[in-house]
């Protein structure tokens, strides 16, 4: 890059963050009704005081299970109320989807039953793509090209050589879905995200706010990355906050809209909530007696790509099995895989086993130990008839068997990986334990500077992928993966 981009890039950035600090936040919607009285039998009313006068003037009624079902607009003191009913809403209301940016499962489900989130259907499961991260989640789940690799930044086997990160993410070019959107922050403020998360935040929320006011009818999909930011340097905490914000948000555009709109809420990938420190796998690859290079040349060179700060390291190598065990040394690691042939190989310090997939379905053959913890539950589709006279199991059985499992779904998020999920796959695919975390050293002095790593995501286990969907549009089954979204979403809607 020359020295003239860099600098019209400093100017834009700076521009933006002008843009950013002098924005107001959106309105907000009060915590909770101003009055609480008790109904029989339909349940709870939440009374209202938006315009400050001392008489309750929007009132909520929530049905016997917390949900609230029906709205009244108008003096509580009169007869005079506009009723809506949410549940007879018919499909010519607007339908706004709100995706965020890294939300574990556990606390949407937390605050829902604290009494959040009440004008959706209870939470569902959403797992996440294997490694669990935005680009790949998010085109699975809204559509677009193929991204070209896991990151931004990642090694091209035609060119032997490292395709450098920041161009790729500033343009885009991994990115297809987000051409799905109709509001999404400019690519360059992303870093900022992480600088100043609660500033992008705010920003995202009123720009939100603004796009879906002059929505009058149908999808609207909109998405904020200054949440991931948040959780990066925050944690649990810090999403907790931004979570209550974002149903406060939910609430205001339902009152603004007299209720006439359907929103459904979602996110792309869990996050772990913990953290140690950043892992670096150089000095170890050469103590093994690897060269760790920006293009392979040889069987013992090894490329490592460093970019996002995640819980997984993607490496290129052309013998990935002979360098299994000098990973699986480092202490930080919890297991690694790799494609050889027509499998896709597991392996931990004490199991290796062999994934294998034909017609939909998948094999999971140990060679020594367990690598996935999964002998209970092939013993149980075995019982079932799930698991034919070859050891392939059918998958969605599977999936709903792994749903709760450490490694949910992990059979297919695994072969997909190395098979279809990016044209650009790594030769190898390493998982942390909970807490560390691989990368870009100078992203990482950054993070450091701002407060550290708190949380992050990527790898295989079930903090990291599962996250959750919620939606005033009805009940989603309990459980999805991301491609199963749209079309359940379109279906409810259509009833």
């Amino acid at each position: 890059m020359t020295v003239v981009k860099i600098n019209i890039r400093i100017l834009i950035l700076f521009c933006l963050m002008g843009w950013v600090l002098g924005c107001q936040s959106v309105p907000d919607f009060p915590e909770r009704g101003k009055w609480v009285s008790v109904m029989s039998p339909a349940g709870k009313l939440l009374s209202y005081d938006r315009d400050g006068d001392g008489v309750g003037d929007y009132q909520q009624v929530l049905s016997k299970t917390g949900r609230k079902v029906e709205l009244r607009f108008g003096n509580e003191s009169t007869e005079q109320h506009e009723v809506v009913q949410l549940d007879k809403l018919g499909s010519e209301v607007p339908h706004f989807i709100i995706a965020l940016d890294g939300v574990p499962y556990e606390l949407i489900e937390e605050l829902y039953r604290a009494g959040g989130f009440r004008l959706f259907y209870r939470p569902s499961k959403l797992i996440s793509c294997f490694p669990s991260m935005t680009d790949l989640a998010f085109n699975r789940l809204f559509g677009g090209k193929r991204p070209l690799a896991f990151e931004a930044e990642y090694f091209d086997r035609s060119k032997n050589r490292i395709v450098p990160g920041n161009d790729v993410y500033l343009s885009g070019a991994n990115a297809d879905w987000a051409n799905k959107l109709d509001y999404r922050c400019p690519f360059l403020l992303d870093a900022m995200a992480y600088m100043l998360p609660d500033q992008v935040f705010e920003t995202e929320l009123r720009e939100m706010m603004e796009v879906l006011r002059k929505s009058p009818s149908g999808t609207k999909i909109v998405y904020s990355v200054g949440t991931a930011g948040l959780g990066t340097k925050g944690g649990r905490k810090a999403i907790l906050k931004y979570l209550m914000q974002v149903d406060r948000l939910c609430e205001q555009i339902v009152y603004e809209r007299k209720g006439q709109v359907k929103i459904t809420l979602l996110a792309d990938h869990g996050h772990n909530m913990v953290g140690r420190g950043q892992v670096k796998f150089s000095q170890r690859l050469k103590e093994g007696g690897y060269s760790v290079r920006d293009r392979l040349e040889g069987p013992r060179d090894v490329v490592v790509v460093k970019y996002g700060l995640v819980t997984y390291a993607a490496l290129y190598t052309e013998r990935p099995w002979e360098m299994a065990g000098v990973l699986l040394a480092d202490s930080a690691v919890e297991l690694i895989c790799y494609r050889w042939h027509d499998v896709v190989v597991v392996q931990t310090l004490k199991g290796k086993a062999q994934i294998r997939h034909k017609n939909g379905r998948y094999s999971y053959q140990m060679d020594y130990g367990d690598p996935l913890g999964l002998v209970k539950v092939m013993k149980q589709l075995r019982q079932q008839g799930q698991v034919d006279e070859q050891g392939y199991v059918d998958d969605r059985p599977f999936f709903a068997a792994t749903v709760e499992h450490k490694y949910p779904d992990a059979l297919s998020r695994l072969w997909l990986a190395f098979s279809g999920l990016v044209e650009q796959p790594a030769d190898m695919l390493v998982c942390l334990k909970d807490g560390w975390y691989h990368g870009n050293d100078f992203f990482s002095d950054i993070a450091k500077l701002v407060g550290g790593v708190k949380s992050t995501h990527g790898s295989l286990n079930r903090v990291n992928s599962t996250t959750f969907v919620l939606t005033m549009l009805g009940q989603l089954p309990e459980a999805m993966r991301l491609e199963d979204v749209m079309p359940q979403l379109d279906t409810l809607r259509n009833k």
